[in-house]
């Protein structure tokens, strides 16, 4: 199952492994989130427990290491959650994590997460009901998320808490981090909001500017010295706040060159991030004339990406700062100005 291909690439190469795929059990969600990446409830034929599967095992003979399953709520189809656990663990030998929203999350659940070894990650929002609930825009959601994220703490689980900062939780973030300090949670990951899904036509509205990331960079670096906790992002995220520690494997863009996010609709995309944004929907796995190493070799958008990588544009190339931000996140770039091709142009440098 583990023998990686590889084929001729871009710039004379070799096409990476593909190490890590997310894909999203379903687009259903109990939750109405107003950023959410999936769109919550969309109409369309979910991929069976057999097609995921499938592109599992052809994963593997990519590199295949890791499998996130997502949505949605991956818990509203349990029964084909657990299959695909089972298949991961017993014929794959896969690491597993669970992107849940904790809400379903009940004492069995918790003890069947730690004992399959599954990092589980729950996010918040608030620090106080009414913040977080507006997000979901479901009353009552905060505390059945807390009840979940408390049955998976008892059972032992590998948890990880992640917020996303917004205009509406700005001055509830620390307070919550010292909340989820006091329940017990010792790591957490902040998340950049992605102008992507639900979030597309408030962006300008849910995003920090400027003043206020800088603000909220100081304000974790002062609190990752008072209490012991961990702080962690991604690569998007560390370019605004450079404070916390990187994410294991996360240390730069890795759209395409480890992972792919693939949707309940059989969707593939370069990263999560992109996931709720058509246009950077690169094929689909549940037609006949797609394959998964089709897809991952010869995606023309996928070349471009690692293409990108190694050949920056120019004010880029001899910028000593170029490693830590590519340039810019392109779905970003491609939502602010238009342009996937471009780099950050209110970047100043060093270069």
């Amino acid at each position: 199952m583990r023998k990686v291909t590889t084929t001729p690439a871009h710039s004379g190469g070799i096409t990476p492994a593909l190490e890590h795929i997310d894909v999203e059990l379903t687009r259903r969600c109990n939750l109405k989130c107003v950023h959410c990446s999936a769109g919550g409830n969309s109409v369309g034929q979910e991929l069976t427990t057999d097609d995921v599967k499938r592109i599992l095992i052809e994963g593997c003979g990519l590199g295949l290491r890791k499998v996130g399953f997502t949505g949605g709520e991956p818990l509203l189809r349990r029964r084909k959650m657990w299959e695909l656990v089972r298949f991961c663990r017993n014929e794959l030998d896969l690491a597993i994590h669970l992107h849940t929203n904790g809400t379903m999350v009940s004492r069995k659940a918790a003890e069947e997460i730690q004992k399959a070894q599954i990092e589980a990650t729950i996010t918040l929002y608030g620090s106080r009901p009414r913040t977080h609930d507006s997000v979901t825009q479901t009353d009552g959601s905060m505390k059945s998320t807390l009840k979940g994220l408390q049955r998976l703490q008892q059972a032992g689980a590998n948890l990880f808490v992640y917020i996303v900062p917004m205009k509406s939780n700005l001055y509830q973030i620390i307070p919550l981090i010292k909340m989820i300090f006091e329940m017990g949670c010792t790591k957490v990951r902040i998340l950049s909001l992605c102008p992507t899904g639900r979030a597309i036509e408030n962006f300008a509205k849910f995003a920090l500017n400027n003043e206020e990331e800088l603000w909220l960079n100081s304000e974790l670096a002062r609190i990752k010295h008072e209490i012991n906790i961990e702080l962690y992002a991604g690569y998007c995220t560390r370019q605004f706040y450079p404070e916390l520690k990187t994410l294991p494997g996360h240390n730069t863009c890795l759209a395409a060159e480890d992972r792919i996010h693939i949707d309940a609709l059989g969707n593939v995309f370069p990263c999560t991030a992109s996931s709720g944004r058509a246009i950077f929907s690169v094929g689909n796995l549940r037609k006949p004339n797609y394959s998964l190493a089709e897809i991952w070799h010869k995606s023309p958008f996928f070349q471009f990406l690692r293409v990108f990588h190694l050949n920056p544009p120019g004010k880029c190339r001899a910028c000593s700062l170029h490693k830590n931000c590519m340039s810019g996140c392109r779905i970003l770039m491609a939502h602010k100005y238009g342009d996937v091709t471009i780099a950050d142009p209110k970047c100043r440098g060093p270069y």
